[in-house]
């Protein structure tokens, strides 16, 4: 095949040609028969494409580069002018000067355009506070702002004639002249100006400011008149108003307003006067005769303390110094209780001092004091005298007698000893303790009426009965009790009315259509704990602290020391309704007989046998239910009722005592814990003879038609 018909393509007889990225360089691959052929290879001359062609640069013409920042320019000015406001800013003075910060502003001929939005306003003029405020622009077309710079203060110089006056600005005092007042409000202030002697004078002032000071020059006018004084002798001194002017005769300033004058000259008396002369006139006083002076007396006593009369007139008391009249004479007399009167008559020459002293005479009388107990330390007028007994001389006059001795009150008395009489007095001192309970009341008085008695027992007694006390019930073991603690008891039990003070709606009702209501008989169908918390009410009506503890309508507890009411302990019951003097017990409430043989007390009887389970036949005390409380007569302690009408809740809780106990219980209130509380005492439902003893008890908690309460407090 010939070189010319060799087939076009990228191969030809083994030949290969690759393009390489690195310039376009070829490489022939030869078989062996046509590389003999060649001989060499040779290297052509090879020239980039990019190498023949140089590049073209373009530039944009000044024309347009400058239409287009007029474009720009232009453009922004008509979006200033578009969304600018005209704001219109009128400052007072006119000539303040204005400055806008905070954004771009354009002054116009009467007022700035603006954008809408914050700028900071400053306005100031000489003279003038200065001006910084915020100003808001708004989306308003036009907008108008007027601000009035305020006046800085003024200055005031004032001069006056007399100087040294004082000013007072707006009725503040500000100093005397002359004087410059500094930092004045413009505007109008009011001054009073006042010097002595002067007539004050008040004046308007109107202060221009801006910094200025004005000038103000004033006179006041004189506030006197002359007045011509001549004396005999002359040549007094004239003073006024404490300051000597002259010496008469001599003519002097005197105020319109009044002054005190005074002609003075040593060896006599001085003249004064309260004298005014108008102003700008003369006057002249009458001739002043001078009186010789008075002469001094000096007066004291032994002992001090004397009434002094002089001419009959009091004069005072020892040591004392008078003036009198010279050539003269003058009665002098001089008092003192338990001393004897002195009397004197002095004259005295003008000028003169006179020294006197007197001795008084006591008159005395004899006092004698003794105590019970002896050694008690004795007082006379506060100071201590030794002890008792002694017997004193001492004058006729009041005396505080005092006596103290430990463990005993003290004892103070005011005596006048008798002259010529023996006196004796006697002063038994009280123990402490003696004092207190003769300052106790054997009797008070609650607020609902109430009479309570004072017991004060301090004695050991036997609680309970005797096993061979006919009646007797297994509850009542004989033990010892000792009461120390005085006490009040009510004499009665308490009333329907004085419940119902507690309780309005409270009824006692009524058995069998008789009534247990009226406001006299005793309160019943009560409980233990509503009789407490009247004893609580009670005590808050008469501001006594209470005894039992409440807590939600409930007795929690105790305040054993508190003096509030209460209901007695059962010891106290038990002594105050048993126990005799001497020592002996009644076993009922009559005495010692069963049946009663008159009417004593209201149990279950003849009047109650329809009504009680066991009557009393053979007894008729006239009530079929309670009594009115005091219907019968009181027991040998005053009490009342203790053994009828009502049983009585007791405080203490119900408990048997142990007979083997030998432990005396002293002021016993009972447990502390317990289900039921105890009942002391026989009723109107009660007529046996077990009933009817005074040793009964019983026990419960919940109300009943035949349980009331008496109620009991301690003495202090």
């Amino acid at each position: 095949m010939t070189e010319t018909d060799a087939p076009e393509g990228p191969e030809r007889d083994g030949t290969r040609n690759t393009d390489a990225d690195s310039g376009g360089i070829s490489e022939s691959f030869l078989d062996d028969s046509s590389q003999s052929s060649l001989d060499e290879i040779v290297a052509i001359d090879f020239t980039p494409i990019n190498a023949l062609t140089k590049p073209t640069r373009r530039t944009i013409p000044l024309l347009s580069v400058v239409i287009s920042v007029v474009l720009l320019v232009s453009g922004a000015i008509l979006w200033f002018l578009l969304t600018a406001r005209a704001v219109t800013i009128n400052a007072s003075p006119d000539h303040a000067d204005l400055t806008i910060s905070g954004g771009l502003a354009f002054s116009l001929s009467d007022h700035y355009l603006l954008r809408p939005g914050d700028y900071q306003l400053q306005i100031s003029a000489e003279g003038y506070l200065p001006y910084g405020e915020a100003l808001v622009v708004t989306d308003a077309d036009r907008q108008e702002h007027t601000i009035e710079l305020a006046k800085k203060p003024g200055h005031l110089k004032i001069v006056t004639t007399p100087a040294a006056a004082q000013v007072t600005v707006d009725g503040k005092l500000a100093g005397t002249t002359p004087l410059t007042i500094a930092n004045l409000a413009p505007g109008d202030h009011q001054l009073l100006i006042e010097a002595q002697r002067y007539i004050p004078l008040e004046q308007s002032v109107d202060i221009e400011g801006l910094d200025l000071t004005q000038d103000l020059t004033l006179e006041l006018s004189p506030g006197w008149g002359h007045m011509t004084f001549s004396s005999e002798p002359s040549g007094a001194a004239i003073m006024v108003a404490g300051s000597q002017q002259a010496s008469t005769p001599a003519s002097v300033t005197i105020l319109a307003s009044g002054e005190l004058v005074e002609i003075s000259m040593p060896g006599y008396k001085t003249w004064t006067n309260t004298l005014s002369v108008p102003i700008g006139e003369q006057q002249q006083t009458p001739l002043i005769t001078l009186m010789p002076a008075d002469g001094q007396l000096n007066i004291s006593s032994s002992p001090a303390g004397a009434s002094i009369t002089m001419d009959g007139e009091y004069a005072g008391t020892t040591p004392a110094t008078l003036e009198l009249s010279p050539q003269s004479d003058h009665q002098l007399k001089l008092f003192l209780n338990g001393y004897t009167q002195v009397r004197r008559q002095v004259s005295i020459e003008s000028g003169q001092q006179l020294d006197l002293s007197l001795s008084l005479k006591a008159k005395l009388g004899t006092l004698k004091i003794t105590t019970l107990p002896t050694q008690a330390n004795l007082y006379i007028d506060g100071k201590l005298r030794g002890q008792t007994p002694q017997s004193l001389t001492l004058p006729a006059r009041p005396w505080k007698i005092e006596v103290r001795k430990d463990g005993y009150t003290r004892i103070l008395r005011t005596i006048t000893p008798k002259p010529g009489i023996p006196q004796a007095l006697y002063l038994p001192l009280k123990t402490e303790q003696e004092t207190l309970w003769a300052r106790t009341p054997n009797n008070i008085k609650s607020s609902v009426g109430q009479q309570l008695k004072l017991f004060r027992p301090n004695t050991t007694f036997a609680m309970g009965s005797s096993r061979r006390e006919q009646g007797r019930r297994a509850n009542e073991i004989l033990h010892d009790v000792k009461l120390t603690k005085p006490f009040y008891l009510s004499l009665t039990e308490v009333t329907n009315q004085q419940f119902r003070k507690f309780r309005k709606q409270h009824s006692s009702s009524h058995v069998q259509g008789n009534s247990l209501d009226t406001s006299l008989q005793p309160v019943v169908n009560i409980s233990w704990k509503s009789a407490a918390l009247f004893c609580n009410w009670l005590s808050q009506q008469d501001n006594l602290e209470t005894f039992y503890i409440e807590e939600n309508n409930a007795i929690t507890g105790i305040n054993p020391q508190a003096p509030g009411y209460r209901l007695p302990s059962e010891a106290e019951w038990a002594w105050a309704a048993r126990s005799k003097t001497g020592g002996a017990k009644h076993k009922f409430p009559w005495g010692a007989d069963f049946p009663p043989t008159r009417k004593v007390a209201n149990i279950g009887d003849q009047s109650a046998k329809r009504i009680v389970e066991r009557a009393l036949t053979s007894y008729n005390d006239g009530y079929p239910v309670t009594s009115p409380v005091g219907s019968f007569p009181a027991n040998s302690k005053g009490l009342y009722d203790m053994g009828g009408n009502v049983a009585e809740w007791v405080h203490d809780f119900y408990s048997i005592s142990s007979s083997f106990s030998k432990t005396i219980a002293t002021d016993p209130l009972g447990k502390d814990k317990g289900e039921f509380r105890t009942i002391r005492g026989a009723s109107w439902r009660h007529g046996g003879i077990s009933e009817t003893r005074l040793a009964f008890r019983q026990f419960g908690f919940d109300a009943a038609s035949d349980i009331g309460f008496r109620i009991a407090r301690y003495a202090k």
